[in-house]
């Protein structure tokens, strides 16, 4: 494997984000992606954070991740625009080419797909004039968006050049979802692809696929031009 091609997901490191980088150069990788948690969490701040992935000498990934952004009315919907609004800032000074944006889980977001294209078709406008590229994924727990099949349905009917999709092999498989359907997606809107290591065969409910993905697996990423 072409170590070149991924980059680890700082989500799977322990400790300070000096060490997740330090790790990552040690195992011979040239990127990674990071999280925002990383950044905003940093005991010296954000400054220091974006200093210290400058001075690592890794290109970024990308950067993650926007939660609950799609589907939401009112105030709720302002405050998350805001949310996008900063994270596109530190993604560009990171710079990050990719945002990654997750499928909602909110209960007080709707599910029509109209609604669903019209956000994400908007928050790839935000990204427009920082020139980055939205990827958005399906979390197999995802309030209505929790395969990649819907996904793509909603990245159609959006229609915006910088708006893809994220592949995740945990969501995938927890999911269960046809691999064949993969061959109906466009390979240009592939911006992400993700593979994830886990420890059980199954994750039959929503509450076992979330502990698994955030405690039980570990994964790396690769942006999606490498694979055209």
């Amino acid at each position: 494997m072409n170590l070149d091609h991924f980059g680890p997901d700082t989500i799977t490191f322990a400790g300070s984000l000096e060490s997740k980088l330090g790790a990552a150069r040690a195992a011979g990788f040239t990127q990674i992606m990071l999280s925002a948690g990383d950044i905003v969490g940093h005991p010296d701040g954000e400054q220091a954070a974006i200093a210290a992935v400058r001075a690592s000498g890794l290109r970024v990934t990308g950067l993650q991740v926007l939660r609950d952004f799609e589907g939401l009315s009112g105030h709720l919907h302002a405050s998350k625009v805001g949310v996008a609004k900063a994270m596109l800032q530190m993604c560009h000074a990171l710079g990050s080419r990719v945002l990654l944006a997750c499928s909602s889980t909110s209960t007080h977001a709707a599910g029509d797909l109209d609604l669903l294209a019209r956000d994400l078709g908007k928050l790839a406008m935000l990204a427009v004039p920082l020139r980055i590229r939205i990827a958005f994924e399906a979390l197999s727990w995802g309030r209505y968006v929790n395969e990649f099949t819907r996904a793509w349905e909603i990245v159609q009917a959006a229609d915006r050049a910088n708006l893809g999709l994220a592949l995740d092999s945990f969501h995938i498989f927890a999911s269960g979802t046809d691999l064949g359907a993969l061959q109906e997606i466009d390979p240009a809107k592939v911006f992400l692809v993700q593979l994830s290591d886990f420890m059980w065969q199954e994750t039959p409910s929503p509450a076992d696929r979330i502990d698994t993905a955030r405690h039980f697996s570990s994964k790396v990423t690769n942006e999606g031009d490498d694979y055209r």
